[in-house]
């Protein structure tokens, strides 16, 4: 059973690398026109010429700090006016800083939960309004394990922690909101990616290639996923074959939160 996303338009944010740009290369081998945003000009322009030299024609970079929400509004009025209205949001632009809760500082808790909540709400928003509320669609937020449970530095931070907890909560209520204009909103909760951003370049090995703790009481073996791991849930979340589902947090984490990790 293939998904196939041919004529539809998909908004990646977060899509420079990680799980973001893998989502945007398995939306564009399904078919879709691909918008991938991202806060870095040069790096999601780099992004889309990746894709591109591999045949994917089907994706246009767009510059833009989700973290500023005055500059969404005309970044999604010209993604419209480029590739069509609006069927598909992934959201995966976020950051992260580690640290113990009594040393965070004001500034970094701003930082995090700016990009990471109010850059995701403010983003579906936008979306919502200008385009799905006329015509449909889904979006899939990437949320975290983090925002379920809480979880030592230096694996996440209270900031962190706090921004995806606002993730789950602003995929349910926007589930909740906006199920009667025929939009499905649900999200996807990693316990853990393998990506430059997260410094774990293999879902095998822990940070900076070193040997990864010991994992024999999760029942996979493993707690990271692959970003591609990832993208394919979010391909099937927004996709027809999920066409009464909403409002849904997925926990894709090996199985650790089934045996209490």
């Amino acid at each position: 059973m293939n998904i196939d996303y041919t004529g539809r338009v998909a908004v990646v944010t977060g899509a420079g690398s990680g799980i973001g740009f893998a989502c945007a290369k398995l939306l564009a081998e399904s078919g879709a026109a691909v918008a991938m945003v991202g806060r870095n000009p040069d790096k999601i322009a780099k992004a889309a010429d990746m894709l591109k030299a591999e045949g994917l024609q089907n994706v246009r970079p767009y510059a833009l700090d989700v973290a500023d929400p005055a500059a969404i509004p005309a970044v999604v009025e010209r993604i419209r006016a480029d590739l069509g209205e609006i069927a598909v949001l992934v959201q995966a632009a976020g950051v992260m800083t580690g640290g113990p809760a009594l040393e965070l500082e004001p500034a970094a808790w701003d930082r995090v939960l700016d990009t990471n909540a109010r850059g995701t709400f403010f983003m579906m928003q936008q979306v919502v309004k200008q385009s799905m509320a006329q015509h449909g669609g889904a979006i899939l937020n990437i949320a975290s394990m983090a925002g379920i449970r809480g979880m030592v530095p230096p694996m996440c931070s209270a900031s962190y922690s706090a921004s995806k907890g606002a993730v789950v909560a602003l995929t349910l209520q926007a589930a909740s909101e906006w199920g009667r204009l025929g939009v499905r909103v649900n999200a996807i909760a990693p316990g853990g990616t393998a990506s430059m951003n997260t410094g774990v370049v293999s879902a095998h090995e822990g940070p900076g290639g070193n040997p990864p703790p010991a994992m024999n009481f999760v029942p996979t073996g493993r707690v990271m996923n692959t970003p591609e791991e990832i993208a394919a849930a979010a391909a099937f979340l927004c996709s027809d074959l999920s066409g009464n589902t909403t409002g849904q947090v997925l926990v894709i984490d090996g199985g650790a939160s089934v045996v209490g990790y």
